[in-house]
């Protein structure tokens, strides 16, 4: 049953916390654990768990927001079960953190987080909602609001995620499924087909390709292809409904084509990059970027980067198969980042361009400025759009156009949809310097040079303008997304993560997100104390340039010899030393 915890509100008179010297009780609430405690723990809505607890009366659950704030430093400490659980049982910092004031208070087995895990997952895997990555926006909205923080400018970048799964060759993964289908099989259907699985089952299935030789694999594909062909035929009926045989069902028809009477492995190009990676995670994709090789996961990572913030904050996090394009999860995105925040610009890289993501900015009236364009570059011989300046209605749409000789124009509606036209007076363009270069093409019966393009062409003409703009400002607000990434990542060594499906590496990589906002806020909380503390101390000592009366300065000289005169055991009070 679930039961919110708010024990944490009422602070116990006597605690462990209490018996430290108030020095350290100090430095415990200005660490880390904190900021942590105020800003994540007591912010973090709790009943968007309540439907994962049942509703009959029942033992009460354990605190949500003390496993998911273990979740969350877990992920942000890089650490494992083991070591999560330690720290919580006998780190004061993570009690502390997690609203425990002393040590004796909240423990529990480590089998209840695998269970609160699960509950979690199966909930994503049912229903489509992440529970961590909404409360992880909920409670970046509070924090945003409580600092007073600009949202108007966010930049957005991406990054490959690995999973926790093994590297194999295309044979090895074929051999680990009829492996595990065997183990699938019931006795009497193991020895039913005991001489087809003999060769598979000798060892590993790495031990399996070690023996292999180059010339032979395309014959043991051949022979895999067909007694899988015929396992998904026979098994269909008794084993369909079980996990692994949907894998061997998936796995045969990735690698193999079956023609009317003829059964051929895929060639190499012929294998989709959604394809199956490996049988403990479904999900994961495989992806080639800039020569390497990456098989997990891509997640994207989105945070203001307004100047006049004194810190920015990760405002959005997502994470999809690695094969997914960034312009896509830019364009998902958008709508929602619209909705919580003030954005009007958005900051990216080259790979967030699409006509559909144009088509989302001018709805949402967003700006897209980018580092890079992807696609064919402008020909320097040639004019193009983002020679002329335009002039837009709120929807994007094109008003006038001032061309590079300064002849400004109406634009005019096209005969299609999403088609434009613009007349300029052909006896003004007879004097342009540009005329040989210029796009508009000159008029039979009319003595006018007409432009057309459509929608598409003006996005990208407006887009490469702001990329140009942005660089000539000398002031890159996109790129310190990339050290922001890199501290989301920074926990996992070489970008791997200690989990393997979609539900369970999102949660990590938020959790990791979350601890990334709270370090933020603690450096600014501690540069905000140093500041005033700096202010506090030039207001006390005195400048050169002041002048200190001759008064004080002869008392002070009195009490320091006074005091010298003490320390030497001389000075007597009932002696007439003007004292």
């Amino acid at each position: 049953m679930f039961v919110p915890n708010d024990q944490h509100l009422q602070m116990p008179m006597f605690s462990s916390i209490n018996s430290l010297p108030e020095k350290l009780q100090n430095r415990l609430e200005e660490s880390w654990a904190g900021v942590f405690y105020r800003e994540v723990f007591v912010r973090l809505d709790e009943s968007r768990f309540a439907e994962l607890y049942s509703d009959e009366p029942s033992r009460p659950n354990i605190p949500v927001n003390v496993l998911a704030g273990l979740e969350i430093l877990k992920a942000g400490f890089g650490w494992s079960d083991e070591e999560m659980y330690d720290h919580f049982c006998y780190d004061v910092q993570v009690r502390y953190a997690l609203g425990y004031r002393d040590l004796s208070e909240g423990h529990f087995e480590l089998r209840t987080m695998y269970n609160f895990r699960k509950r979690v997952t199966k909930h994503m895997q049912e229903t489509g909602e992440n529970l961590f990555e909404q409360i992880f926006e909920q409670i970046t909205d509070e924090q945003i609001a409580a600092f007073k923080l600009n949202t108007d400018k966010l930049r957005m970048d991406s990054t490959m995620i690995a999973s926790n799964i093994r590297e194999t060759t295309r044979v090895q993964l074929l051999v680990e499924v009829l492996q595990r289908t065997h183990r699938m099989l019931d006795e009497t259907d193991r020895q039913r087909y005991a001489k087809e699985f003999e060769p598979y089952l000798k060892g590993s299935s790495g031990q399996y390709i070690y023996h292999l030789k180059g010339e032979d694999i395309d014959e043991h594909l051949r022979r895999i292809g067909e007694l899988m062909h015929r396992l998904v035929g026979e098994l269909v009926s008794r084993y369909g409904e079980e996990s692994t045989y949907r894998v061997l069902q998936r796995v045969f028809q990735e690698h193999f084509v079956v023609d009317e009477s003829t059964l051929r492995p895929r060639e190499g190009q012929e294998l989709s990059a959604s394809s199956m990676q490996s049988p403990d995670d479904w999900e994961a994709t495989y992806r080639q970027k800039r020569g390497e090789k990456h098989r997990g996961y891509v997640t994207n990572v989105t945070e203001t980067c307004n100047p006049e913030n004194d810190f920015q904050l990760i405002v959005k996090v997502q994470t999809e198969p690695n094969n997914t394009d960034d312009a896509a999860m830019l364009d998902e995105a958008l709508p929602g980042l619209k909705e919580r925040t003030d954005v009007k610009q958005m900051y990216n890289d080259g790979g967030y361009n699409s006509p559909k993501v144009d088509e989302t900015m001018r709805e949402q009236r967003v700006e897209q400025i980018q580092s890079a364009i992807r696609g064919r570059k402008p020909s320097e011989e040639k004019l193009g759009l983002e020679d002329f300046d335009w002039e837009t209605n709120d929807d994007g749409q094109p008003q006038t156009v001032t061309c590079p000789h300064e002849q400004s124009v109406t634009v005019e509606s096209g005969r299609k949809d999403d088609r434009y036209r613009a007349s300029f007076d052909a006896s003004d363009c007879e004097t342009c310097p540009f005329c040989d270069q210029c796009p508009t093409h000159p008029l039979e019966r009319t003595p006018a040079r007409v432009l057309r393009f459509s929608q598409q062409e003006l996005d990208l003409a407006l887009r490469r303008q702001r990329s140009a703009d942005a660089r000539a400002s000398g002031q890159n607000l996109r790129a310190a997304v990339e050290a922001t990434v890199r501290s989301v990542k920074h926990p996992f060594g070489n970008g791997k993560v200690p989990v393997r499906g979609q539900p369970r590496v999102s949660m990590v990589v938020v959790g990791s997100a979350t601890m990334s906002n709270v370090r933020q806020i603690h450096r600014y909380k501690v540069a905000q104390r140093e500041s005033e503390k700096a202010e506090k101390t030039n207001k006390k000592e005195p400048r050169c340039d002041q002048q200190v009366p001759a008064a004080s300065l002869f008392s002070s000289f009195l009490a320091q010899l006074r005091s010298f005169l003490r320390s030497l055991n001389i000075f007597q009070p009932d002696l007439a030393y003007g004292f």
